[in-house]
């Protein structure tokens, strides 16, 4: 009785610091994490870097970027390929 009492007290105490080191861990990963996000801050860098830091935006309709617009298949589209879209060039 008492070896099974020793036994669950152990394993007790084996389960309590693992679980005390996995916190450990996990805490000092997480300072690590927020100094180096921290240390690449947009005031932090000149001028002429923070340009740099912008992230690009995809375009809303890459489609109308390459000045390609889809084609309807009726009547309509036969007007609409004889019109050029602003900025394109017609073939002769």
């Amino acid at each position: 009785m008492v070896e099974q009492r020793q036994s669950a007290m152990q394993r007790i105490q084996v389960g309590l610091v693992g679980l005390v080191v996995v916190l450990l861990f996990v805490s000092i990963a997480n300072m690590v994490l927020d100094r180096v996000t921290g240390s690449v801050d947009k005031a932090s860098l000149p001028e002429s870097s923070q340009a740099t830091v912008v992230k690009e935006v995809p375009p809303d309709e890459p489609l109308a970027e390459l000045g390609v617009t889809p084609v309807a298949k009726d009547g309509s589209g036969e007007k609409a390929r004889t019109e050029a879209a602003p900025g394109t060039v017609q073939p002769r």
